[in-house]
This record gives C-alpha cells, sequence and structure tokens, in this order.
C-alpha cells in the first residue's frame, strides 16, 4: 500500500488534485482509497472512502463547546487523533494500491501540530509513504513569493519527515511562459538569484537571498512536476516521481 499525503496552502488545489490523481491511478486499473482529513470541509469534488467527518463534528465542537471557527479546527484535529486507532483500521480494510491523502486546508493544522504529526505516522505504512507539496501558481509567479514557497515546503518536510514532490498545480490557469519561468527557478539557481535581485533592494533582497541559499540544495532535491487537475496533464510525469521517491524511501529503510 503506497500512501501519498497531498498538502499545500490554502485555495491551492489539494482536493481537486485528489480527485484527479485518485481518476487517474484508477485509469492505470489501481485500486485507490481516498480519505478526506479535513473536519469543516463542506463540499469537496470526491467521494471519501474514509472520512474524518465521520469521527469528528466540527459543527458541534464549535456550538457546545462555543469557540470560534479556528479554535474548533484545532479541537477537532485533536478529537480526530483520540481516533487515530478506529482512521487506520479503516483505511488499512481497504489494502488498496494506493491511498491519497487529503489534508486540511488550514495547513498548519496537519503540518505542524502533534496531532497532525499522529495522523501522518499512523496512516498507512511507515517506508510507503510521500507528500505532494501543491503549488498555486497564482501565488508563486513572483519571485519573493516562490522562495517563500519553497521556505514553506521546506518546514512542512522538516515537520514530518517525508519524501516531498512539488506540484504545480493550476497551469491550465497560467501561460506556458509562467510555467517554464517558475521550473526555471527551480532548476538553476543563479536564473532565480538574478529575479530575485532584480526585483528586490536594500536588506530585503539580502535576507531574501540568504533564504534562497539556505533553500538551495533542498530545492533542487524537490523537483517541481506542472499539472492540471482539470485536463490531468502532468499527472503522468507527477505518478512516475512519486513511484521512484516511494521505491527509493523503501529501499532506504529496509
Amino acid at each position: 500500500m503506497n500512501t501519498v499525503f497531498v498538502v499545500g496552502t490554502a485555495g491551492s488545489g489539494k482536493s481537486t488534485l485528489t480527485s484527479a490523481y485518485g481518476d487517474w491511478l484508477r485509469s492505470q486499473d489501481k485500486f485507490v482509497v481516498l480519505v478526506n482529513l479535513d473536519p469543516a470541509v463542506q463540499v469537496i469534488p470526491y467521494e471519501p472512502d474514509v472520512d474524518i467527518r465521520d469521527f469528528v463534528d466540527y459543527e458541534r465542537i464549535m456550538s457546545t463547546r462555543r469557540l470560534g471557527p479556528n479554535a474548533a479546527l484545532i479541537a477537532s484535529i485533536r478529537e480526530a487523533a483520540r481516533h487515530v486507532e478506529e482512521i487506520r483500521e479503516e483505511v488499512n480494510s481497504y489494502n488498496a494500491d494506493y491511498v491519497i491523502v487529503d489534508t486540511p486546508g488550514q495547513l498548519e493544522l496537519f503540518a505542524f501540530r502533534q496531532e497532525g504529526y499522529i495522523l501522518a505516522e499512523n496512516i498507512g505504512f511507515k517506508d510507503r509513504k510521500a507528500m505532494v507539496f501543491v503549488l498555486d501558481p497564482m501565488f508563486c509567479n513572483v519571485v519573493k513569493n516562490f522562495i517563500s514557497s519553497m521556505f514553506l515546503s521546506a518546514s512542512v518536510y522538516f515537520s514530518l519527515g517525508m519524501p516531498m514532490v512539488h506540484a504545480l498545480n493550476k497551469i491550465d490557469a497560467i501561460s506556458p511562459e509562467d510555467v517554464e519561468k517558475l521550473e526555471a527557478w527551480s532548476e538553476s539557481f543563479d536564473t532565480l538569484l538574478l529575479d530575485l535581485e532584480n526585483m528586490t533592494r536594500g536588506r530585503l533582497m539580502s535576507f531574501s537571498r540568504e533564504i534562497a541559499e539556505t533553500l538551495r540544495d533542498i530545492i533542487a532535491s524537490m523537483p517541481i512536476v506542472p499539472v492540471s487537475s482539470m485536463t490531468m496533464e502532468g499527472l503522468s510525469e507527477l505518478h512516475a516521481t512519486l513511484t521512484r521517491f516511494l521505491l527509493e524511501e523503501d529501499l532506504e529503510l529496509r
């Protein structure tokens, strides 16, 4: 069983990519299980096989405990972690080829809290896990934002410790030139620095450069795969990259 966690910032398209990748895998005759880990989501573009909302009632928690939306989300994730054994058993009962886990819209709930780590540790087999960090091209097409996104994804990698692939989502909504620019930033550090120096000045440029240099090796080790959840473009390349990472992880842990 291979488990892929789809992570990223709110609005980056995690749920649509989860749905599209699940459909693509099924077209390759794979048995796929889709897991929703967002307790507050109301509408998602797929039918989850395992749904955290079956274990946690976000609206009830918010009303009975008199919590605001964000505090209720934190409380919901805490409650979900208490049901981790049940969630794990339900996921494992399918004996699927692939488990695709759609994580909460608020990235910090899953990536930077102990409860998220507990869920990540217990869903799937340890030696067959990877993450897809979804990049929003409308945000990342500014060089400072691109570096910020890489810094955030590196933080998620440091927190959860799973192999990571970047998926540049929504490429159907941007120009081919923008896709090439973003790929160039990930493949050529000199190109990234040149564009950074053309945009920033003074202390901000110095600070941004230091961050970029710190992330240099990390960016190089985590490929960016352009994809579209709408047209299915790039999903075969995403799958090939994930397969390579999963095989490498399996060999390292043996």
